[in-house]
């Protein structure tokens, strides 16, 4: 009887410990499909139509490259919201902002592709091209944050067990998220042959480079001269510029 108890014991324990592993990935998981389907419902809903939307490959392939994007990060243990023991609180209103920006952009983009607004003249090749930039920026940046795993955050903190990667994707370059971002955002906006690509490009750009001072601050406060090494051997966003 005590042995059956104790079996029991073990079980709900057991029970209990995967429950509680279980519920920040399916929160996380939910995250990620409500960002895809929101996306998705938003470049739609600007364009006018779906079918309209998906007709020219390009667009369809926005669709394709974001979908692929969510359905590997819902192999990634993260907390995309996750609060370290030190934490850039001003980076979390641009972390706000930024999520902003991409709902009005998923939105007005499509709508002005549409209507012939603030947009260059009608390019296959243009929208291709934006294409390669949005699937090899969505690439790296997948890759950045499958690397990093329960230690990826959406603001600027450090973690109890946080540690300095300087391998994979972080052996020649110290943001290979941010460099991914930024050939993201500028491929989609000329999948959508927007002009204003030439506007909100240096602003995002500065934006994170100013996110990436304050990264960089609080990771050399964290671990000293170890990544003050690092920073000597490495680049910022580009490899053998920056």
């Amino acid at each position: 009887m005590v042995r059956l108890l104790r079996q029991q014991a073990t079980t709900s324990h057991v029970m209990t410990g995967r429950q509680g592993n279980l519920r920040p990935a399916l929160v996380k998981n939910f995250q990620l499909a409500l960002f895809f389907v929101t996306s998705l419902a938003l470049m739609m809903g600007g364009w006018g139509e779906r079918s309209g939307f998906l007709h020219h490959p390009a667009r369809a392939g926005v669709v394709v490259v974001l979908g692929i994007g969510v359905l590997v990060l819902f192999a990634v243990p993260f907390d995309f919201f996750a609060r370290g023991t030190k934490e850039i609180s001003r980076q979390r209103w641009g972390t706000y902002a930024a999520l902003g920006l991409v709902g009005i952009c998923c939105w007005f983009l499509p709508y002005a592709d549409r209507r012939g607004l603030f947009v260059w003249p009608e390019s296959d090749l243009l929208r291709y091209l934006g294409l390669v930039s949005l699937t090899l920026g969505t690439g790296i940046r997948v890759a950045g944050m499958a690397q990093l795993g329960a230690l990826f955050s959406g603001f600027v903190v450090v973690h109890p067990e946080h540690r300095l990667l300087t391998t994979g994707c972080y052996r020649w370059v110290r943001h290979p998220i941010y460099a991914g971002s930024l050939l993201a955002v500028a491929g989609f906006f000329l999948v959508f042959r927007s002009q204003l690509v030439v506007v909100f490009l240096p602003l995002y750009t500065i934006g994170t480079l100013w996110r990436i001072a304050d990264e960089e601050r609080l990771l050399t406060e964290r671990f000293g001269q170890a990544y003050e090494h690092y920073c000597a051997r490495t680049w910022r966003l580009v490899p053998f510029f920056y």
